[in-house]
């Protein structure tokens, strides 16, 4: 016999009907809104204000057009309010939730889901659910950390903030910065599930399995021995993630740590020059730009690698930094500026370091350390670890609150 759900448009049904509305279609969050689609008692659209993800788009940091290599809109049902070509990034004012309340009259969700409070398209979102009397939930990159602002800003946020959560029936916990930011605004833990931040957990598996037996050989392709370390850096070459830091933090190894060290860089930017200057005259021909490489490349770096190294800057916005959960997939292990808003939750003991932003000397010694560990030690511990991390366990946290809806 079904379980009887009564929906928060009060009509009884044996299926909850859970809208989704996001921005665009995001290469992290398209396997969850598919194994949503596929729980047993829930019904899924997903409703995006635009498509500019799937069409490819101008990346302005990156430096080149992005048009993701893996499926964005397959396995679930989706909308896309706009397909307006001039659409090329997101901002505060474009896309808009334009036509969302048509939809949903249609559709008539009995929960809708945001993925973010700020910005034109989540408001009207927002407001185009409480039009049709559904209950509203939120998984968001909540953080106190991640943005600086000045004690006034402060201030006027956590107002508007506190007011809005009260207008919000339960929260999707990504992780420890999420929850600690939800209560001290004073929303109670009986709202909060924990719905993990993830990447396609599933995928990466599949691309562990390909890649992995390579290892040796594309370090030997690069010139790494098997007793030399490979650093890893995966992002955009811009001053907030602090590439820079890496290259003054090498200038202070001793000779026979520097000496075992490659540096993998995949990505690109407006510091590339200068990032390959300082780096060269440490490391010479061991630094290996990789460029920006799709979801089905990027396999390549992670299998070659040994540790991540993501020095982002405190404040500028790193709010969880989703490669070091890839990494973490392929067994690396990862040093992490306390900028990086996963550290509280990814990094132990025996999965990497946390280092204060900015500190080369502590960046350094964390390269130290880390080196000397056995990176099969490391590879266990990670890929233990992050296992939390999951799609099945985010949508299970998801399902959880809808049904106590």
């Amino acid at each position: 016999m079904d379980i009887l759900h009564t929906g928060a448009n009060g009509s009884g049904s044996a299926i909850i009907r859970l809208a989704i509305c996001a921005t665009h279609p995001i290469q992290y969050q398209s396997p969850l809104w598919r194994r949503l689609a596929a729980t047993p008692g829930i019904k899924v659209e997903a409703f995006f204000g635009s498509d500019m993800s799937v069409r490819g788009y101008i990346d302005r940091e990156f430096g080149t057009r992005v048009a993701w290599d893996t499926p964005l809109t397959d396995g679930y049902t989706h909308t896309f309010l706009s397909t307006d070509p001039r659409i090329q990034r997101i901002g505060h004012w474009t896309p808009n939730a334009r036509g969302l309340s048509v939809h949903f009259r249609r559709f008539q969700p009995d929960v809708v889901m945001l993925t973010a409070y700020s910005g034109r398209f989540h408001l009207g979102a927002w407001r185009a659910a409480r039009a049709v009397g559904a209950k509203i939930i939120i998984r968001h990159e909540a953080s106190d950390v991640a943005a600086s602002r000045s004690w006034l800003k402060n201030k006027i946020r956590d107002f508007l903030l506190r007011r809005f959560y009260t207008r919000i029936d339960g929260f999707a916990e990504i992780g420890t910065e999420a929850r600690k930011h939800l209560l001290r605004l004073g929303v109670p833990e009986s709202k909060l599930k924990f719905a993990p931040y993830c990447v396609d957990t599933d995928f990466f598996a599949n691309e562990v399995t390909r890649w992995m037996p390579q290892r040796e050989k594309i370090r030997a392709e690069l010139g790494i021995s098997p007793t030399d370390i490979a650093l890893l850096f995966v992002g955009k070459l811009v001053a907030k993630k602090d590439p820079l830091l890496i290259p003054r933090a090498l200038r202070l190894l001793p000779e026979g740590v520097v000496s075992r060290l490659h540096w993998i860089v995949v990505g690109d930017g407006d510091l590339r020059a200068v990032v390959e200057k300082e780096a060269s005259s440490v490391l010479g021909s061991r630094i290996h730009f990789f460029g920006f490489m799709n979801q089905s490349e990027i396999g390549r770096a992670y299998a070659a690698g040994d540790l991540l190294v993501l020095p982002s800057r405190r404040g500028a916005g790193e709010t969880w930094g989703l490669v070091v959960n890839e990494a973490m997939q392929f067994g690396l292990g990862a040093l992490v500026s306390d900028g990086v808003g996963c550290a509280s939750n990814l990094i132990k003991d025996d999965t990497g370091a946390v280092f204060p932003s900015g500190d080369a000397q502590a960046l350094a010694e964390a390269m130290v350390i880390s080196s000397s560990i056995p990176h099969e030690k490391t590879c266990r511990a990670t890929r233990s670890h992050i296992a939390t991390y999951s799609v099945a366990n985010a949508a299970e946290g998801i399902r959880a609150l809808v049904e106590a809806m």
